[in-house]
C-alpha cells in the first residue's frame, strides 16, 4: 500500500510507563501505520517505575518502530518531577519533525507546548495535533493545575496557525472553545483495543460469591481510593458473612493500607499489586463489578475495558463517566464520594445478586454489547483518518 502522508507520534513520557496516554500512542500508531508512514518517538522520563514491559510494548506496536527517545534531564524536588530537554535532543527531534507532514502529540506541559509552537514556526509545512487527554482543569480554581493548563490554551490560540486540537469527551470540546476557535477542535471517540476481550467474559463469573474490583492508581487525591476503603471496611466489619470479595490492581501511596487491609480481612480483599496490561483482562473477566471512584476524570480508559469484560459499573459522577454511562442500566452512580454511599451501593447490588441473578447477568451482557459498539479502537481510527484528511484539506 502507498502510505501517503510522514505522521509523527510523539509520547511526552516514556512508553514503559503503561498508562493510558501511553498505551493510547501505541494503538494509533499500530492503526495509522497501515495507512501512512509513521515516526514513533517517546522520551526518558519515567515518573515511578517502569510498568510496561518490553514484550507488552512490542505486542502493542505490532511492527511500528519505535524511532527514537528525547532525553530530559528530570530532578525530583519535594516529590515534584522538574524536566527540561537537552539542546541536541531538542535538535535531534527537530531534524524529524521537519520530514513530517504532521505531528501529533499530547497537550503535557507548557515546556513541551512551548518547543511545539517553536518548531511550528520553523516547520511551516507541518500540521501540529494536540490530543487533549487530561482533565482541563480542576475545581480549586486558582490551582496550579489550571494556571498551567490555561498557560498552554493562551499559547494556542495565540500561535494557532497550523495548530489543531481533540478531545476525548464532547465536555472538554465546550470548555476548549473559551480559548480556541471551534474549527480548530475535534471530538474524537477514546476506542480501546478490545481484541483481548472478545472471547465470553461471562463463563468466567461464578454464583458462590459477588467480586468487585478496582484497577489504577491507588491514591485519594485523585482517584479517591481512601474513600473507596473506607466503605468496603464499613461492609465487612457490620456484617462478616456476606458474599462478597474484594480484589484491587495497581499501585500508589494507598498500598500499605490496602495491605492492612487484606491482612484483617483476608477473606474478603486480595491485593495483587501492578497487574501487566498483557494478562490485565483475566483480572476484570473473573468479576462482577467495577469500583471506579476518581474525583475527576475526562474519560476512563478503564471504564471501557470492564464493560468490555461483562462488568456492572459503580461509579463517581465525572465528566467522562456521564459521558459514556449517563441512562445505562448497567451503571451505578454515586450521588457524592462518600463512604457510606459506596456501601450502599455495593449492598444494592448484592442484594440483586441474591434475589435476581438473571437479571444481573442480563445487564453484564448488555454491558459488553455497549462497549464493543461505541468504543472499539476501530471507530477511533476511522475518526483520526477523517481528521487527517481535513486537516491536510485545509
Amino acid at each position: 500500500m502507498n502510505k501517503s502522508l510522514n505522521i509523527m507520534i510523539l509520547s511526552p513520557l516514556s512508553l514503559e510507563n503503561g498508562r493510558g496516554g501511553e498505551i493510547s500512542s501505541m494503538e494509533l500508531a499500530a492503526g495509522l501505520n497501515k495507512y501512512h508512514k509513521i515516526t514513533l518517538i517517546d522520551t526518558n522520563i519515567i515518573f515511578n517505575k517502569n510498568l510496561l514491559s518490553k514484550g507488552s510494548i512490542l505486542k502493542k506496536l505490532d511492527g511500528v518502530e519505535r524511532n527514537d527517545r528525547i532525553k530530559f534531564a528530570t530532578l525530583k524536588i519535594f516529590n515534584k518531577h522538574f524536566t527540561f530537554p537537552y539542546f541536541r535532543d531538542i535538535f535531534r527531534l527537530y531534524k524529524k519533525i521537519k520530514n513530517c507532514n504532521i505531528i501529533y502529540t499530547s497537550n503535557f506541559t507548557i515546556k513541551t507546548n512551548l518547543l511545539l509552537v517553536l518548531f511550528n514556526l520553523l516547520h511551516r509545512n507541518g500540521r501540529f495535533l494536540i490530543g487533549h487527554r487530561k482533565p482541563l482543569y480542576s475545581e480549586k480554581l486558582f490551582s496550579i493545575y489550571n494556571l498551567k493548563n490555561r498557560a498552554s490554551f493562551l499559547l494556542f490560540s495565540i500561535f494557532k496557525k497550523r495548530f489543531y486540537h481533540h478531545t476525548i469527551s464532547y465536555h472538554a470540546k465546550k470548555f476548549l472553545e473559551n480559548f480556541i476557535s471551534s474549527n480548530k477542535i475535534t471530538h474524537i471517540v477514546h476506542g480501546i483495543d478490545l481484541y483481548d476481550y472478545a472471547d465470553d467474559s461471562m463463563v468466567k463469573k461464578q454464583d458462590q460469591k459477588l467480586n468487585f474490583i478496582y484497577v489504577g492508581y491507588l491514591d485519594d487525591i485523585h482517584k479517591g481510593v481512601n474513600v473507596l476503603l473506607d466503605g468496603i471496611e464499613k461492609i465487612i466489619e457490620k456484617d462478616h458473612k456476606l458474599d462478597l470479595f474484594f480484589e484491587f490492581c495497581g499501585e500508589g501511596p494507598l498500598e500499605n493500607r490496602l495491605k492492612k487491609l487484606q491482612e484483617k480481612f483476608p477473606g474478603y480483599i486480595r491485593y495483587n499489586g501492578y497487574v501487566n496490561n498483557e494478562i490485565i483482562s483475566d483480572y476484570y473477566k473473573r468479576n462482577d463489578v467495577f469500583l471506579f471512584t476518581s474525583r475527576r476524570e475526562p474519560f476512563g480508559r478503564v471504564l471501557i475495558e470492564a464493560l468490555a469484560s461483562n462488568l456492572l459499573i459503580i461509579c463517581t459522577k465525572t465528566f467522562g463517566s456521564i459521558e459514556v454511562l449517563k441512562n445505562k442500566k448497567f451503571a451505578f452512580f454515586l450521588n457524592d464520594l462518600d463512604a457510606d454511599l459506596i456501601k450502599d451501593k455495593i449492598i444494592g447490588i448484592l442484594e440483586l445478586w441474591k434475589e435476581k441473578i438473571k437479571d444481573l447477568r442480563e445487564l453484564q451482557k448488555l454491558a459488553k454489547i455497549y462497549a464493543f459498539q461505541n468504543f472499539d479502537f476501530k471507530i477511533e481510527l476511522e475518526m483520526f483518518k477523517e481528521l487527517i484528511s481535513k486537516i491536510m484539506k485545509d
